[in-house]
């Protein structure tokens, strides 16, 4: 594996680097971000680094660790919660158990904890022991969507890393040998995430196809009078759990109307829809504050305002703006 498989995340890669060039690599690290961003990835390939023989700037990828590393058969890497089912107390003192043993092949050992945050409270408490005084030949990565849910006392004894967004420019990179079009969609919307991005660009993720289904319904709200509240309110009622992606989705295409309005058609995201875009672009009132609107109804409906109420005055105001 090298670091350049990741997309993105320029700087945790350099710092992870440079930690080994100065030998400055600390005991226990915290990679805290969206699913999808490549936590595990880049765990991995720190913890190849950490026992390569040859490592410079990369892992060589030809010695036996770096074999063994790379078929997930090296005996000092541990990882714990592979499955994401949780982890209990037991799971911690199977860890405890391991981690004051020495190692059996390398130097040091590591161990990847995935969804760290699915710690028990015995099984955080547990753990928390065993940061307070770490063996001196243990790596310890914990990986996290978000370190608000771990023990505070856990993460203030870790290194924390935070993986940001990647740009869509460099997603469009990472997948410059798909086709061009379908790239510029997933870029834009995978929301920074990789793996999102490749999902989508597979089929394995529904958004372009949820995507259609809006536009279609954006497109029946315009063209219908107030009755469509009545018809389209079991489509929302059942959509409850997914409305802040839908409210989303109609934004970014209430957007794109306004970049074909004003000549910015470049910006435009979705490109393949150009013609219908037009033709809303041409009923839209110049005045219009409905993308502000939208967002307050997206915060209205999470504040758990009366759900049905603030669809109805959604729909409603788009057909107030688009006539």
């Amino acid at each position: 594996m090298l670091y350049s498989q990741v997309a993105g995340q320029e700087e945790i890669k350099t710092s992870l680097i440079k930690s080994i060039d100065n030998n400055q690599v600390s005991h226990c690290y915290l990679f805290e971000g969206p699913e999808g961003m490549g936590k595990f990835e880049l765990a991995l390939i720190f913890a190849q680094s950490l026992f390569c023989l040859n490592f410079h700037k990369d892992p060589c990828n030809e010695c036996k660790n770096c074999i063994k590393i790379n078929s997930f058969n090296h005996p000092d890497l541990h990882i714990i919660n592979e499955d994401g089912g949780g982890i209990k107390r037991e799971d911690i003192d199977e860890l405890i158990n391991s981690i004051y043993k020495k190692p059996y092949e390398a130097e040091r050992k590591v161990y990847i904890i995935k969804d760290a945050h699915l710690m028990t409270l015995q099984a955080a408490n547990t753990f928390l022991k065993t940061l307070e005084e770490p063996p001196g030949d243990t790596v310890m990565i914990l990986l996290t969507v978000n370190s608000s849910l771990l023990l505070p006392t856990i993460v203030s004894r870790c290194q924390e890393l935070k993986f940001r967004n990647v740009s869509k420019e460099t997603i469009k990179l990472y997948l410059k040998d798909f086709d061009d079009e379908k790239v510029e969609l997933a870029a834009n919307y995978s929301k920074g995430i990789l793996n999102k991005a490749i999902n989508i660009i597979q089929g394995k993720d529904d958004i372009l196809k949820k995507r259609e289904e809006i536009i279609k319904i954006f497109d029946r709200i315009i063209s219908s009078d107030s009755e469509i509240i009545y018809e389209l309110e079991n489509y929302f009622e059942e959509q409850k759990d997914n409305i802040d992606s839908i409210i989303e989705i109609m934004i970014m295409w209430i957007r794109d109307i306004m970049f074909v309005n004003n000549n910015i058609g470049h910006l435009v995201i979705n490109k393949d829809c150009i013609e219908l875009l037009k033709i809303h672009e041409k009923k839209m009132k110049a005045d219009s504050d409905i993308i502000e609107f939208m967002q307050n109804i997206s915060d209205n409906i999470k504040s758990n305002v009366n759900y049905k109420m603030a669809i109805d005055n959604m729909i409603l105001k788009i057909q107030e703006d688009f006539k």
